[in-house]
């Protein structure tokens, strides 16, 4: 299996930076980010030589000598791995990859968030594909995932249950069930190879080719629901299907969760808690339809005082990484509404009052250099 090079970090169970990757985790399950998007797990705090999930990367496709992918593409220039704080989120890091190691097509930059929770056996990873170009046109987009169950390749099996609309793999009679699931919006197709298939000319190196990883990524339905690895592993992609890109800053987000379990049962029970979270760390993004604007701004909320709900409507005059955050009256970060790339455009962010507390808050959003902040007032 491909051998990667990562820095060896201090090991908490909650984040620890290093100028390669950070680690933290649950509790129960650890995870690792890199700085080139690659998301890997282990049971308790996360060790390289215990990862389980050995590789969870997103990949992406424009034709059969163009796709984007984690071991030959991705770099990571401009935000490089970090430990985040978000609302809610007890374990959080995050790291923009782009093609910039190579600077083949397709040109996409990919954000990738962890987020993970206290005595959970999931975590939910974000994947946020943002045009670098203009002029992309329909991209293909799936997660793909190396298995390592028990800490070793071979031998294991990958199932799809359709039932669940989750994807596992384990090895008969280990006690090591692992799952992924898409979270939103949907999952289209399930792709799996032994690995001497996958990277036929290298079985120590991710050596396949970009027509293998295409053909991977642009498979719909679920024709394949149980693999029995051979004795170097297996690779699998679970896949979204296209999403089109016609604006420099164009961009598409997913949701994955990775669920973990010492039998299938425990497994499916993780994955189904990480659906239950899912409404909660989701924000719906609407934009408007109206004449695009000329600059930056952020207005007052509607209503003002609000209860049990509100809208904020902003503006950007480029595309731009924004984020919108809620602060409680000391300071503290209590939403994050918005945090991705937006093209330009005037758009809407609900803001739920629910587990808030009446009182003066505060809500900020930047964009670039454009950095604005107003009062709203919660009465229940």
């Amino acid at each position: 299996m491909k051998q990667l090079l990562t820095v060896f970090t201090a090991l908490f169970v909650f984040a620890a930076i290093s100028a390669a990757q950070v680690t933290g985790g649950t509790g129960l399950i650890g995870y690792s980010l890199d700085k080139y998007g690659k998301v890997s797990t282990s049971t308790n705090s996360y060790v390289k030589a215990n990862r389980e999930v050995d590789r969870m990367s997103l990949d992406v496709g424009q034709s059969a000598d163009a796709v984007f992918d984690y071991n030959n593409d991705a770099n990571s220039t401009v935000d490089g791995v970090q430990a985040i704080t978000l609302a809610g989120v007890d374990s959080a890091a995050e790291v923009l990859s782009d093609n910039s190691y190579t600077n083949l097509p397709p040109k996409v930059k990919v954000r990738t968030t962890v987020m993970a929770w206290k005595n959970q056996k999931y975590i939910i990873v974000r994947y946020r594909v943002i045009a670098d170009t203009a002029s992309l046109g329909s991209l293909y987009m799936g997660a793909v995932i190396i298995p390592k169950p028990s800490q070793a390749y071979g031998g294991e099996s990958i199932k799809y249950s359709g039932a669940k609309k989750t994807t596992s793999f384990f090895r008969v009679g280990e006690a090591s069930y692992w799952g992924v699931k898409v979270l939103s919006p949907n999952a289209l197709g399930v792709s799996m190879l032994d690995w001497d298939i996958f990277s036929p000319t290298d079985p120590n190196n991710d050596a396949a080719t970009d027509s293998t990883r295409y053909a991977m990524l642009s498979t719909t339905g679920y024709k394949d629901s149980l693999l029995v690895a051979g004795s170097n592993g297996s690779v699998f992609t679970v896949n979204v299907g296209k999403a089109s890109f016609a604006k420099l800053g164009d961009s598409a987000t997913y949701y994955y969760a990775i669920g973990y379990g010492t039998t299938e049962s425990e497994m499916n029970s993780a994955l189904d808690s990480a659906t239950a979270k899912y409404p909660k760390i989701s924000t719906s993004v609407q934009k408007s339809n109206v004449q695009s604007p000329n600059g930056f701004l952020l207005e007052q909320n509607y209503p003002n005082p609000f209860n049990p709900s509100t809208r904020i409507n902003f503006s950007i005059g480029t595309s731009s990484y924004v984020s919108v955050k809620v602060f409680d009256a000391l300071g503290r970060e209590v939403r994050s509404l918005v945090s991705q790339q937006l093209e330009t455009g005037s758009y809407t962010v609900p803001l739920s009052a629910e587990n808030l507390s009446s009182g003066m808050y505060y809500y900020t959003m930047q964009a670039g250099n454009y950095k604005e902040t107003k009062k709203m007032m919660l009465m229940k």
